[in-house]
């Protein structure tokens, strides 16, 4: 009897194929490309109000200095470096999900933002930034007609 082997796909390459739509989502939108070797990529949650929208993304143990947040009409790019994890003497990791390295994220957004009027915060590893929606996306005003014929 023969047998096959199947194996699913492993967890690197589900990152690997992560990174390729990210880049591919990057050459769509109007940021600037940079040459970021990534890591690992945060997982992202992308909310709507009337007003903006908020883009919250996980980043555990995140150097401030090295977050770049880039922001055009239709999309948001993350990128950074997470820092290493520094333990008390005596102390080893016997295992870890945490990611460390550097990381980039783009975002596309369904309508245009107001660039200059982006604001991000970082509270225990979730990283906000408020994405302001552009007037013309808050009061547009969308007129439907009725149609009263009927085909037969």
């Amino acid at each position: 009897m023969l047998l096959t082997r199947y194996s699913f796909p492993g967890f690197e390459q589900i990152q690997q194929i992560q990174r390729q739509f990210d880049q591919a989502f990057d050459e769509l939108t109007d940021l600037t490309q940079t040459e970021v070797s990534t890591d690992w990529t945060p997982s992202v949650q992308l909310e709507e109000t009337p007003e903006q929208y908020i883009v919250l993304a996980i980043i555990p143990n995140l150097d401030k200095n090295e977050l770049d947040i880039e922001v055009a009409k239709n999309g948001v790019a993350i990128s950074g470096k997470t820092l290493e994890t520094e333990l008390p003497e005596g102390h080893k990791i016997n295992y870890s999900e945490f990611p460390e390295g550097q990381f980039r994220r783009v975002v596309s957004l369904p309508e245009a933002v107001v660039q200059a009027d982006v604001k991000a915060e970082y509270t225990d590893g979730i990283l906000t930034v408020t994405l302001p929606k552009a007037p013309e996306v808050i009061n547009r005003v969308v007129k439907v007609n009725l149609n009263t014929e009927t085909q037969s």
